[in-house]
């Protein structure tokens, strides 16, 4: 009775590790689309190899995707950052040019009553 408790928890496990890793959805996937085809392969191994290929290189190319997109988020949120940073320093100098010619004209204002 013990031994057939372990045996089906194993089985349980297994099924979840599958299903967890996806496993079972592709076999599945494949499993349905050879079913719905209307002329059968005469290799249908063949079949279901050549086509659990594809879904492992969509899953690979689909993980450099999103590398590259988390990147290119990254890169973004740096950009704006530096966008940010670039449009405080002319804020800045612009108000420093604005004082720069205020104590200018203030300058010539003073020399020019002087000279009167």
């Amino acid at each position: 009775m013990a031994n057939q408790e372990n045996s089906a928890n194993k089985r349980e496990d297994f099924k979840k590790y599958l299903s967890d890793l996806g496993v079972i959805d592709a076999l599945t996937n494949v499993l349905a689309n050879l079913y719905q085809l209307e002329t059968r392969p005469t290799d249908p191994l063949d079949y279901i190899r050549t086509h659990m290929t594809e879904i492992v290189q969509e899953r690979e190319e689909l993980k450099m995707l999103k590398a590259n997109y988390n990147s290119m988020i990254s890169q973004i949120q740096e950009m704006e950052e530096q966008n940010m940073e670039l449009a405080k320093s002319i804020k800045e100098l612009e108000n420093y040019g604005n004082e720069l010619s205020k104590s200018k004209l203030e300058e010539v204002d003073e020399n020019n009553v002087e000279t009167e």
